[in-house]
């Protein structure tokens, strides 16, 4: 059938010509010329014109449009397989399709078809490598088509999954944040497990967000100085698993060793943006430093009841001494002006430790006290006699000695003074007595020293002469006797007689 580009139809208002794009098939014409021709009722048309009509719907109608074989997109697969569909279900025809037939182009042998003539067909034995099948479709009218399927048929890989942990990487604070993106390679990432761990020498502090411990990429906040090992285990489908380590290294903020934490009465979440801000501004006086030169690290609770707050303070020629600093904020915000700030100061501290415990020990981070190695104590009167600073400067074997030798002193001190103490005691309890020989007195005299009452003593019962002392009535006391010195004359006779009377 020749192609027709114009179709003219004559109508009683005069010619109407209806243009068609047709293709220079008969298939195209007949479908384009038929839909354009159904629209008119043959009717309204003269006899002529639907004459012409009817036979060029008629020849239109005997022509006969192409098979069109469908197979689908090629294929890749992994053995093991036990069999492979090919369908071709999907190819169509005007008429109808009479036949199909599948048949196995190229591809290692041994394989078997089966149901090749049908639409969807079976392969097995498939082995690694590569395949093409070819699928022929004929219609009612015998016309054909064909088209290629290709399928690549892979070993079952024996490897394990190579991870990526995106290698290392250095942090410097105050920046504390990082993300850590793993992959692995030749693997279909949707089939693949990830799971992160972090070595059991790395610092404790530090958060995971989102719960990417099971996530491709790995979010990390909070991080402190110090180094970091984290590792990516990845697991396909098939159970086999491949590793991979990511290094974080964590260095100290310029100047950032230098900062002062200070410990304040007042929980946490009543603080405010206007009450930080004016405590910095009373510290900056505090200190004659400007509100700017003092930078606010960080701002969290230590207890329940208190909170700290950690600076530093920029001077003309970099960050100020922070033990320098926490000298002044103690004699200052403890001693004399306690009240001076908007809290309570509960206790001023350096956020590291800068003690040398005289090189014996290590600086606790936490309580900031020395904590000495075996065999060595703290010099107890530096720190309480002393500046008060913890050491580790005492041996603990001289600390014995020194504490027994001392102990023995203090004994042998002891047992002195109760021996000097009682030695004196006995020194004392003797007394002399000291007695004087009255002469030239009259009888009026003698009578007034007699004792009162009766009373005598072998003293006076031979010599009344004598007065009578207190001491006489101790027998084991000693008595001294003396005459004045204008007596001298008389002093032989007069004893004399007193030692007959004492006889």
């Amino acid at each position: 059938m020749k192609p027709v580009s114009e179709l003219s139809l004559f109508v009683p208002t005069g010619p109407v010509k209806f243009h068609q794009s047709l293709s220079a098939t008969a298939d195209l014409l007949n479908q384009d010329v038929t839909s354009d021709l159904s629209t008119f009722s043959s009717a309204a048309l003269p006899p002529t014109t639907r004459i012409l009509a009817a036979a060029t719907a008629a020849e239109l109608k005997g022509s006969n449009r192409a098979p069109v074989a469908v197979v689908g997109p090629d294929r890749k697969l992994v053995l093991p397989l036990s069999g492979l569909l090919l369908d071709g279900s999907s190819s169509t025809d005007d008429r109808g399709i009479s036949s199909y037939s599948w048949e196995v182009v190229s591809g290692p042998s041994g394989l078997l078809l089966q149901d090749s003539d049908q639409a969807v067909a079976m392969v097995t034995g498939l082995r690694g490598g590569c395949y093409t099948f070819k699928l022929t479709v004929t219609d009612q009218e015998g016309a054909t088509d064909s088209a290629l399927l290709s399928v690549r048929i892979q070993e079952a890989r024996s490897l394990s999954p190579v991870a990526h942990a995106s290698g290392s990487h250095v942090l410097t604070l105050p920046n504390n944040s990082l993300v850590l993106k793993g992959s692995v390679t030749d693997r279909d990432q949707t089939e693949v497990r990830y799971l992160w761990t972090r070595d059991s020498q790395s610092p404790a502090a530090g958060e995971v967000l989102f719960g990417s411990e099971t996530q491709p990429s790995l979010y990390l906040s909070g991080l402190v100085e110090g180094t970091y090992l984290f590792q990516l285990r990845v697991t396909d489908a098939q159970g086999r698993s491949g590793s991979a380590m990511a290094t974080v290294e964590v260095r100290p903020e310029p100047g950032g060793g230098q900062q002062v934490e200070l410990e304040m009465l007042v929980l946490v979440s009543q603080v405010s943006v206007a009450q930080r801000d004016t405590v910095v501004r009373q510290l900056a006086a505090l200190i004659h430093v400007l509100d700017r030169d003092i930078q606010v690290r960080a701002l969290q609770g230590r207890t329940q009841l208190s909170t700290v707050l950690q600076f530093s303070v920029q001077g003309p020629s970099g960050p100020l001494s922070a033990s320098s600093l926490v000298v002044l904020l103690k004699k200052q915000l403890l001693q004399e002006k306690s009240n001076f700030l908007l809290f309570k100061v509960l206790r001023v501290d350096t956020v590291a430790c800068e003690l040398s415990c005289s090189g014996r020990g290590q600086c606790d981070p936490i309580t900031k006290q020395c904590s000495c190695d075996p065999f060595w104590t703290e010099n107890l009167i530096r720190l309480y006699l002393g500046d008060g600073e913890s050491n580790c400067e005492w041996r603990v074997l001289y600390v014995i000695l020194s504490s027994f030798l001392m102990m023995v002193f203090i004994l042998l001190l002891s047992w002195t003074f109760i021996c000097c103490s009682r030695r004196r005691k006995q020194t004392k309890g003797r007394k002399k007595t000291r007695y004087t020989i009255l002469d030239d007195m009259d009888e009026q005299e003698r009578l007034e020293l007699r004792p009162r009452f009766s009373l005598k003593h072998r003293s006076t019962e031979h010599n009344s002469s004598l007065m009578m002392s207190e001491s006489e009535l101790d027998s084991d006391q000693d008595s001294v006797f003396s005459r004045p010195v204008r007596n001298r004359n008389r002093i032989g006779s007069q004893a004399a007689r007193n030692g007959n009377a004492f006889g």
